[in-house]
């Protein structure tokens, strides 16, 4: 079973996290062909982005931020967000809309402890949701615009073992493989 999880950027290379087993992989990849035929075999693909437009905040923005996660408005990305709606087109497989940052809240992770760079952490959790989703553990924030899916607040152990490769342990892992 494959998971993949995007960190999409527009200026620079989008980080993107394949998960194998209790393996991530991140590869930085720039077009959307090379990020569609890394993820195309995937059960579920994760998109940091949001996978709509609004003119400001949408209702499920709002929703995370009662919640206390911090997020910005698609009108202030729109560039991405039409890159992700994109990318999401090309897809036969499930896509749905994370925010790691919130993910990386709910399980106490500094990102600086695993990486150089946060976009490859990123990626990771990007990919972890995936499954997560998969399993029926992700945390759903939903509303009538949208909704985003994060990891849920429980133990989860991701341990550097290689370039840009990472080792993933949690409860919940354990009983889905």
């Amino acid at each position: 079973m494959k998971f993949c999880g995007i960190d999409l950027a527009v200026k620079r290379p989008s980080a993107v996290g394949i998960l194998e087993g209790d393996i991530v992989c991140v590869k930085e990849l720039i077009s959307n062909d090379e990020i569609y035929e890394e993820c195309k075999n995937s059960l579920v693909v994760s998109i940091d982005s949001p996978l709509t437009y609004s003119n400001g905040f949408r209702n499920v923005d709002r929703e995370m931020i009662r919640r206390g996660y911090k997020v910005l408005p698609p009108s202030w990305m729109k560039s991405l967000v039409e890159r992700a709606i994109t990318l999401k087109n090309m897809f036969k497989t499930t896509v749905i809309e994370t925010h790691p940052t919130s993910s990386m809240k709910n399980i106490s992770l500094n990102w600086k402890s695993l990486a150089n760079k946060k976009d490859i952490v990123d990626a990771v959790l990007c990919s972890l949701v995936s499954l997560y989703y998969y399993i029926g553990k992700a945390e759903e924030i939903s509303s009538i615009d949208g909704k985003i899916y994060i990891l849920p607040k429980e133990k989860i152990s991701i341990t550097k073992i290689g370039n840009n490769c990472f080792k993933i342990s949690s409860q919940s892992l354990q009983v889905a493989f």
